[in-house]
């Protein structure tokens, strides 16, 4: 048997105390750490969490000690990476995974050292499938796991299987000791008796039979390194005690990389398992190992703004910053990866989970913030070169609308268009819809270059005010004047931009049409919505005529959790209704949409009694409006929510009956569309933790069968969901939670979430086989509104930089290098068949080669004419890095 004594820590950035305390205690450890070396060469290493973000926030405060640190780094006596941060894994994009093990490594580049050769992903709240697909994507061959297995299922070792058939070897930890069981079972006593000769036995002897017993390899990890942990200078002495006491083991105070490749050597002798680790704890003996599985639903605003700041640098920044250096544009690279460094700096699991103290989540809405002005910056300068942006008096008639994603779109589309305040006097061309007293319009057409009009429908108009235009250099410029809020119906290119310009006329051009069927009924194509006076609706699939009836009943309960877990009150009052006041209206009508308005107020328990745990029985009221949209052309019905959150201690879910009788859901996750079970085993009941029917969801999640079925598509900020165990399937998405409890804190106001929230989501009715990569093409324009800005005369007709072939896979990445040679374009395919996807730039290709999730070029791709063309394996990723000439 070899035993591996692997030491280190568990550094969480910020949590119980804010970011500037907990790195004052990590520049005291550092400090410690490297003076502790220098005088005993036999500390032989310690590694700081698989981290590299710790390396800048030390040297922020230390610089004068960089060439030491560096010298320890580079002699494998301290060891970093390969993760940026350790984060979440249920909150995060797929994209936000790579791009962070691409900055950990990059940084350890940077720095002339190796990186940590091992996944290590010690205390996530469970895991996912696409784990081990990812870390083998990266060349990582063996791992660490704990939270989501149980001793019964998962041994110490196993083959843990991706979704593309990549197989790693993993360790998994023992469910009563985390990732310091060392430290927990051994040392800590022996330490605290006062590092006895006699005691050494007497507490390892037990715990290596354990450790012993639970391997299916010949190998044992000792694994030292729990929370903010400092080293012990009496280890030599302990490990010098094991050897001696016991010379049939073979001892190591080795890294875990050591220890990682001897396990990767016994991959195929493993029992494989496969898919999600999320088995909640079984009994009492394992507090500490809880699954933890509400963080999903706590602080929304931080998973909006996560989920709006990761949009915009996906879906915009990245390809407008590619696509504006193959048109020869020279950007500064580093504001775009400022901006990916705050963003990832609030993916930790105690940041973007919601679980720590308010000063964390106050200091990260201001990475998002920062995040979201650099990613912003970088999009207005690359539009403003692409379709040159003009801020001239004489070109506000001129515009450009810009397509970032790589599919073409034709669609209805807001714009806001900017008039001089003088436009009505110079032209004569306003009116008044009525004889006298109507609300006067510009008459204007929006004309493409071809001559034809572009259909559209006034919303609204916000007249006298200052008014933000592009200008050449890609800043906004401030003039007088009225925008007009306009829905258009444009085709757009893929990758790329369209002209169209605003012409005066002497016509009126009012509204004209509607795809109202009814007072309260539209339909398009392909569905039709009624709103009933209670404020329910029935969405019909109009393919088949199926019907979902009774959508949109709201559910209001009591909580007192806190971030971590949602605290169902022992005598709840759980209240189910669509409002006790609803008013219904028709907020917006048209031939291109028609928007139905709902206001409901609920009358609820102003908050929890402390003393009783009881909701108490005044009644405060809260008011919900949604906005629910039919159309033109469109298969969801969108829906935009606004809560003002008047009351505390309580989650708020709506929910959708299906007509779906099923014994799984579906959800995509990061690179993995799962199903998972809807009942509960009656088994759980008894269990320490629950089996929670709230399960995550990344961007979509739903029920089916053999006739079709209905998901739900968020627009940001939504990741927490559940099936009713009904007779039928009814979806319950959840919208928010509010909580007083903090970690080490009784009660702080921020997890309340009072006031103002704004939800956005959609429901796609669909007939037959559910289609992820169709689906997800919604989830993007969801996401990626389109954006306008006023431009030079002249420009042609459309322009477009990239474009897919086929649509059989998810396009996740279309960016620049990461060594700025040249660009990259990443597919996932969630389909159980390999699938060929091929794209094509606007210019000559120069090379293309299949490469690593690292842009590690492995293999060159010959293309096909114009096309380069990729086998995107069934599940699995395929990344392309392309050069093209000039």
């Amino acid at each position: 048997m070899k035993a591996f004594y692997c030491v280190g820590t568990h550094w969480d950035r910020e949590w119980y105390e804010p970011f500037q305390e907990f790195r004052r205690w990590l520049v005291e450890l550092v400090d410690e750490l490297m003076d502790l070396m220098a005088a005993d060469p036999d500390y032989k290493n310690f590694h700081l969490d698989g981290q590299t973000v710790v390396l800048e926030d030390y040297l922020e405060i230390r610089p004068e000690r960089r060439e030491e640190l560096v010298r320890l780094l580079r002699e494998r006596r301290l060891l970093v990476g390969p993760w940026y941060n350790l984060p979440d894994e249920w909150l995060i994009s797929g994209e936000s995974f790579v791009r962070n093990l691409s900055r950990g490594l990059r940084m350890c580049r940077e720095l002339g050292v190796e990186p940590l050769d091992f996944a290590y992903t010690p205390d996530q709240f469970g895991h996912v499938a696409a784990l081990p697909m990812l870390m083998a994507g990266f060349g990582f061959s063996a791992g660490i796991c704990w939270r989501g297995t149980q001793d019964e299922q998962y041994p110490a070792h196993f083959a843990w299987v991706g979704p593309d058939g990549s197989k790693m070897a993993y360790y998994k930890l023992c469910d009563k000791g985390s990732y310091g069981p060392f430290d927990f079972a051994v040392r800590r006593p022996i330490k605290e008796n006062g590092y006895q000769e006699e005691d050494v036995d007497k507490y390892f002897v037990p715990y290596f039979a354990d450790e012993a017993a639970r391997t299916v390899a010949p190998l044992v990890l000792m694994l030292d390194a729990i929370d903010h942990q400092r080293p012990d200078p009496k280890m030599p002495w302990l490990l010098d005690q094991l050897r001696a006491k016991h010379p049939e083991t073979e001892f190591v105070w080795g890294t875990l990389e050591e220890y990682g490749r001897e396990l990767a050597k016994h991959v195929d002798e493993l029992p494989e398992r496969r898919g999600e680790l999320r088995q909640p704890v079984l009994d009492g003996k394992r507090l500490g190992q809880y699954l933890i599985v509400h963080t999903i639903s706590s602080r929304y605003d931080l998973k909006r703004k996560n989920d709006l700041g990761q949009a915009l640098l996906e879906k915009w920044a990245d390809p407008m910053a590619l696509f504006e250096r193959m048109d020869g544009g020279a950007s500064a690279p580093g504001f775009l990866d400022k901006a990916w460094q705050y963003l990832l700096r609030n993916h930790p699991h105690d940041s973007i989970c919601g679980c720590s103290i308010d000063q964390v989540h106050r200091d990260m809405h201001y990475r998002f913030d920062q995040a979201a002005l650099l990613g912003d910056g970088v999009v207005r300068r690359a539009m403003a070169r692409l379709a040159p942006a003009s801020g001239e008096a004489e070109d506000w008639v001129n515009l450009a609308a810009h397509n970032p994603l790589p599919f073409a779109r034709k669609g209805v589309f807001d714009l806001a268009l900017y008039f001089p305040a003088d436009y009505a006097e110079k032209t004569g061309n306003a009116y008044v819809d009525g004889l006298a007293w109507g609300e006067r319009y510009n008459k204007f057409d929006l004309v493409l270059p071809d001559g034809t009009r572009a259909p559209y429908q006034h919303v609204r108009v916000e007249r006298q005010r200052e008014c933000r235009r592009l200008d050449a250099l890609g800043r906004e410029s401030m003039t007088f004047g009225d925008i007009y809020h306009v829905a258009v119906a444009l085709e757009l290119p893929s990758c790329g931009h369209a002209a169209l310009r605003i012409e005066s006329t002497g016509e009126a051009t009012r509204t004209f049409g509607s795809l109202m069927t009814g007072p309260l009924r539209a339909e398009n194509a392909a569905i039709a919505f009624e709103l009933h006076p209670d404020g329910t609706g029935t969405l019909t699939r109009l393919a088949d005529g199926c019907v979902f009836s009774g959508l949109f009943q709201y559910e209001d309960c009591g909580e007192r959790g806190d971030g971590w877990t949602r605290g169902q009150l022992l005598n709840d009052i759980v209240f189910r209704s669509p409002g006790a006041q609803v008013m219904t209206a028709v907020d917006e009508d048209g031939p291109l949409r028609t928007v139905f308005r709902v206001e409901r107020a609920f009358l609820l328990p102003g908050e929890m009694d402390q003393h009783t745990g009881w909701r108490g029985e005044d009644r405060v009221p809260l008011r919900v409006t949604d906005f629910i949209t039919v159309e033109k052309g469109s298969p969801v019905l969108k829906v935009r929510t606004v809560i003002e959150n008047s009351v505390l201690d309580h989650r708020m879910r709506v929910l959708f009956p299906t007509t779906v009788t099923a014994e799984k859901s579906f959800a995509d996750t990061p690179f993995a569309l799962v199903e998972r079970d809807i009942a509960i085993p009656a088994a759980s009941a008894r269990w320490q933790e629950r089996i929670n029917p709230e399960t995550a969801f990344t961007s979509l999640f739903g029920v089916k069968d053999d006739t079709g079925g209905l998901a739900v598509l968020s627009g940001g900020g939504l990741h927490e969901y559940a099936v009713l165990e009904t007779a039928q399937a009814c979806l319950a998405l959840t919208l928010f939670r509010g909580f007083r409890k903090t970690v080490a804190q009784p009660a702080e106001p921020d997890g309340q979430l009072q006031g103002r929230l704004e939800f956005t989501y959609a429901l796609l009715p669909f007939a037959g086989a559910f289609d992820p990569v169709a689906a997800l093409r919604q989830v993007d324009q969801l996401q990626t509104p389109v954006r306008a800005h006023t431009t030079r005369a002249g420009l042609p007709a459309t322009r477009s930089f990239l474009a897919v072939e086929h649509g059989n896979a998810v396009v996740t990445a279309i960016k620049p290098a990461d060594d700025g040679n040249g660009g990259v374009i990443r597919f996932w395919n969630p389909s159980p068949e390999e699938v060929t996807e091929g794209f094509t730039l606007h210019r000559p290709l120069s090379g293309a080669w299949l490469c690593d999730l690292n842009e590690t070029a492995k293999e060159a791709i010959a293309p096909d004419g114009e096309w380069v063309r990729v086998t995107v394996p069934a599940g699995g990723l395929a990344t392309v890095r392309f050069l093209w000439e000039g």
